[in-house]
């Protein structure tokens, strides 16, 4: 059942393509980015314990160097906050994407450049 959830998710369609707008801010939509001292890597600018986090959610293998890989990388995204942020809006989405689940409400500036972008 877990896993029909999951790929539902990851078959749906991401509303006002949030996804693009992330990629567009995070990194110019630059798969092979790096930033944030070299923690954040890809077109989402990935950090090592997000990909952990999405690993122990899903069950799926991810490596970190999946992070330069696009698809995966939006993979990863809705994994992510499907989790989190089941239900919620885009811009909660969004924050959490930044800052996590329990530092979303630090985002302000975050989600001000991706409602820009969208």
């Amino acid at each position: 059942m877990k896993y029909l959830v999951l790929l539902v998710a990851l078959a749906a369609p991401l509303k006002a393509d949030l996804w693009q707008a992330i990629c567009k801010v995070e990194s110019n939509n630059n798969p092979r980015a790096i930033g944030d001292q070299g923690r954040a890597v890809g077109v989402g600018q990935i950090w090592e314990i997000t990909v952990l986090d999405c690993v122990r959610i899903s069950k799926k293998k991810y490596t970190f160097d999946d992070r330069f890989c696009p698809v995966k990388s939006k993979e990863m995204f809705i994994i992510y906050t499907e989790h989190y942020g089941k239900g919620k809006s885009d811009e909660f989405k969004a924050r959490i994407w930044n800052a996590g689940p329990k530092r979303a409400h630090l985002a302000d500036k975050y989600w001000a450049k991706v409602k820009a972008a969208l």
